[in-house]
């Protein structure tokens, strides 16, 4: 089956831009972040930079997204917790993650980083395999990697190298460079699990400005129930003009944005477990399944039927 990218594959390299919508390819061509899809059936990796001007909307992707962070100073929003990036910062996020940088515009330089994308069933097998013969639970695979890690000296050159030999091998793509590819992210791989197994002593911990933070940890928990400015407010005692002014001071977008695009991200996640589709709307909050399927073919271009159906064989294929 022929992916996404590979009809793209000239357009998608390098210069190219972040934009409110999407990525902005040399050839002028518009691509939705929630549309984005490997080219390689294991990793790609590229560059990729963001301008002061540009917006990222919420998405998530069907695989695990690296990024290195080239340049710092930026808050993250991933799940309902946002961090304070720093510079060589990695942050990792997995499948089915909303996530989006915050307050670009604010930045002094731009926002540059290295982007690795992760082939979820690679993944995994490398979690529950790669270490399955060592007798030992020390770097046991099954542990969660956090979704930010900071790593310093050694360990941070050894990762900045690894890192420029996958971009550089994505970019000749010389014989057996697939393989070798694969070959320097398992070691990017154990570098990452050897962090976690040591903890370090300076780890990124969510930032924690209390109403806000309190607001997303409620959405995150019930987005199948009344999720209004009126329900909120109520919640927390606080007045609505409160709380709308709260997101777009705090992440920059609407109360309702925010809400909406949680909901059908979940719903993503939810179509790819399985559920039907009435079900999935029922789950997620949308008074009924017509809402959620004007809602999620505005968003992402494609009925839910027909993302099932895609993802379905996305998955057979590999």
């Amino acid at each position: 089956m022929k992916r996404f990218l590979m009809e793209h594959k000239d357009s998608m390299k390098p210069p190219y831009i972040s934009t409110l919508d999407g990525i902005l390819t040399a050839g002028g061509e518009l691509i939705g972040y929630q549309e984005l899809e490997m080219d390689s059936p294991y990793l790609d990796v590229h560059e990729d930079t963001s301008y002061t001007k540009d917006y990222v909307t919420l998405h998530s992707h069907e695989f695990y997204e690296l990024l290195f962070c080239r340049s710092g100073n930026l808050q993250y929003l991933i799940g309902n917790t946002r961090y304070q990036i720093r510079k060589n910062d990695i942050i990792l996020v997995p499948p089915g993650t909303s996530h989006r940088p915050l307050f670009l515009e604010q930045l002094r330089e731009p926002y540059q980083r290295t982007v690795l994308w992760i082939n979820n069933d690679f993944f995994e097998t490398c979690k529950q395999n790669f270490f399955a013969d060592t007798g030992s639970s020390q770097y046991a695979p099954q542990k969660q990697l956090p979704y930010v890690i900071r790593p310093e000296g050694t360990l941070l050159n050894q990762i900045d190298q690894l890192l420029a030999a996958l971009l550089y091998e994505g970019s000749t793509m010389r014989l057996g460079s697939e393989l070798y590819r694969m070959g320097l992210f398992l070691q990017l791989f154990c570098l990452f699990y050897r962090m976690n197994d040591h903890p370090q002593s300076d780890i990124p911990k969510p930032e924690n400005t209390g109403l806000l933070d309190q607001i997303l940890n409620y959405i995150e928990l019930h987005l199948s129930e009344d999720l209004s400015l009126a329900s909120i407010s109520a919640q927390f005692m606080v007045s609505q003009s409160t709380v709308s002014q709260l997101f777009k001071k705090q992440l920059d977008t609407g109360f309702y944005k925010i809400v909406t695009q949680r909901r059908l991200i979940e719903s993503k996640n939810l179509i790819n477990s399985g559920f039907p589709l009435k079900e999935v709307a029922e789950q997620c909050g949308f008074c009924d399944y017509s809402v959620f399927y004007k809602a999620f073919v505005k968003e992402y271009g494609i009925s839910p039927r027909s993302f099932r159906t895609r993802e379905k064989e996305t998955h057979d294929f590999y």
